[in-house]
């Protein structure tokens, strides 16, 4: 039998520390993808140990206490591990290449934090031909002015080597009422997104409109960019207030500001991805209510369509946001 071929070859996704690992643990993929986690915590590690496939323990077990320069320091010792890693995962799903490399960074603390731009660095030099996928995840407010500035202090390094998708774990857990049920809801909610976009970019039928890795490169500008999604019975649903619901609520949020786009101008992609009919009408809509935002570049629009037996996934990004740090505001956009 002949094995259909994938828009995009990600065989695996990477979590940087013990937020991210517990996101990783959500991930919901096939037995064809491998999800490897990346710690200085043993402790926090054997948490998910039996939800992922792969554990890298860097450091010396212990975490890297609260200090980003040690979290960078104790990945550095076991970037050699993590590459042979990858290039096995790769060779055991015959696989010539790798097309996207999604990874997951939880900042505010020491390994998560300091790891971000060694890893983004060092896995864009020795994988070339991927395309990252840099989901970032920010910490809640009421954890201290040191946490958030730790936080942008890592983003504002990290997205300099690559645009970075901020995730803010305040705006995805405004509904929560306790800590205790949030943290679970967050993690989930994160986690089902992400395994959402891996389905879609590695989809093998019911491709539509499809795009290449030189579309997805050209989307990825600025220091950050943002996603969300709904989803829907069915495309036949899809309407201008189901968009319009969906694009007022980025999962973006400046600790103190609201966040504001800034040149260049944001570019916008998104993914339908489900049952019932892509009509000509709901893709007007859409690509009307786009056209319609003044802040917005469509010169190279265009968007991934897929139509499959399942509920309709709409996805929507945004990239080319600009990110400042100074000694008072911690995100400025």
């Amino acid at each position: 039998m002949a094995i259909k071929q994938k828009l995009f070859n990600a065989p695996l996704v990477l979590s940087f520390g013990s937020g991210a690992g517990k996101i990783l643990s959500k991930v919901s993929l096939s037995d064809d993808y491998y999800k490897l986690a990346v710690n200085s915590s043993e402790r926090d590690l054997s948490i998910i140990e039996n939800d992922v496939d792969v554990v890298i323990c860097c450091g010396s077990g212990r975490g890297s206490a609260m200090e980003p320069q040690q979290g960078r320091l104790d990945l550095s010792t076991r970037l050699s591990v993590l590459f042979n890693k990858i290039d096995d995962i790769r060779k055991e799903t015959k696989i010539k290449e790798i097309d996207l490399l999604p990874a997951i960074f939880s900042l505010g603390h020491g390994f998560g934090s300091g790891s971000l731009e060694l890893a983004l660095s060092s896995l864009k030099e020795k994988y070339k031909d991927a395309l990252l996928m840099p989901f970032v995840i920010t910490p809640f407010t009421w954890e201290g002015n040191s946490v958030i500035r730790r936080a942008y202090e890592a983003l504002s390094k990290g997205c300099k080597v690559h645009t970075c998708f901020v995730i803010s774990n305040e705006q995805v857990g405004a509904g929560c009422k306790d800590v205790s049920s949030s943290y679970e809801k967050i993690n989930s909610h994160i986690g089902n997104l992400i395994s959402i976009m891996i389905r879609s970019f590695s989809a093998t039928d019911g491709l539509l409109q499809t795009v290449d890795k030189s579309d997805l490169s050209s989307f990825m500008s600025g220091d950050l960019a943002t996603v969300r999604h709904v989803r829907i019975k069915s495309a036949d649903d899809l309407n201008v207030e189901t968009i319009k619901h969906i694009a007022g609520e980025r999962w973006l949020k400046v600790v103190y500001k609201a966040f504001k786009p800034a040149p260049p101008k944001l570019k916008v992609f998104y993914i339908m991805d489900g049952r019932g009919a892509f009509s000509i009408s709901s893709l007007e809509a859409v690509q009307q209510y786009i056209s319609d935002k003044e802040y917005v570049d469509t010169s190279k629009l265009k968007p991934l369509l897929i139509q499959r037996n399942k509920d309709c996934d709409f996805v929507w990004m945004e990239s080319g946001f600009n990110l400042a740090i100074d000694s008072n505001v911690y995100g400025v956009y």
